[in-house]
């Protein structure tokens, strides 16, 4: 059962794009908002369930995702604090395609749609911020849908873990903000082959386990070639 917050939510204005909007449009906007406690678990969308507004995470993190034939999980996106899910469905006022669910509990803002709508009309910028973001979204998923069709198991590991060091960087200590298999669920793995493919990483010298989520990334040019081929 979702429940308001205790404390007064941030503002708005906190988070992008609604910092673009002027002050009357952001008091309107922010009238309608409201605040939501979710537990870790909780399902904050269900499939075909119709749009009521944007979900912002103000914390935590939510996973949005698809049940396959037999029950497994398909992950398309995790959604961070400052991220917001649902905008597609909310604006095209069709059903939602995917199940939203906290990852942990998870501190958000419901924005009406005809609240969001009312501030794309009333700025340009904020439209376009909007119009970015759906595109930006958009893209992101067709990249993912590109990684788990055409890409090899070790290459789609290899993939996640070079994206979460610098570019330039050759050794580099990471932590994993997931367990194992989530990140498995988002390389539309099986958790068996992604430990698998990391303990091969580990026999090859590559990566270096530290601690129960730390991870040492040893020979960070050989990841990302064994990404690319």
């Amino acid at each position: 059962m979702k429940t308001k917050r205790q404390c007064p939510p941030p503002p708005l204005s906190d988070f992008a794009p609604f910092d673009l909007l002027d002050p009357p449009t952001l008091e309107r906007v922010s009238a309608s908002v409201r605040p939501i406690h979710a537990a870790r678990g909780e399902l904050l969308v269900q499939r075909d369930d119709r749009p009521r507004g944007v979900h912002l995470v103000v914390d935590g993190d939510v996973k949005c995702f698809v049940l396959s034939p037999s029950g497994s999980e398909k992950i398309i996106r995790i959604a961070t604090s400052g991220a917001f899910f649902g905008e597609d469905a909310a604006l095209l006022d069709r059903p939602h395609v995917v199940n939203a669910q906290a990852m942990r509990a998870c501190e958000l803002l419901l924005v009406p749609t005809a609240a969001l709508r009312g501030a794309m009309d009333a700025s340009h910028r904020f439209c376009t911020a909007m119009g970015l973001r759906l595109a930006a979204a958009s893209h992101d998923l067709m990249s993912t849908l590109q990684l788990q069709l055409q890409l090899s198991s070790t290459q789609r590991v290899a993939h996640y873990l070079t994206r979460l060091a610098p570019e330039d960087a050759e050794h580099w200590e990471i932590h994993l903000e997931t367990d194992k298999q989530t990140i498995a669920a988002q390389l539309n793995l099986t958790p068996e082959t992604l430990s698998r493919v990391l303990a091969h990483f580990v026999r090859e010298g590559l990566i270096r386990p530290r601690g129960r989520r730390g991870m040492v990334l040893n020979k960070l040019s050989q990841l990302r070639t064994c990404a690319a081929h």
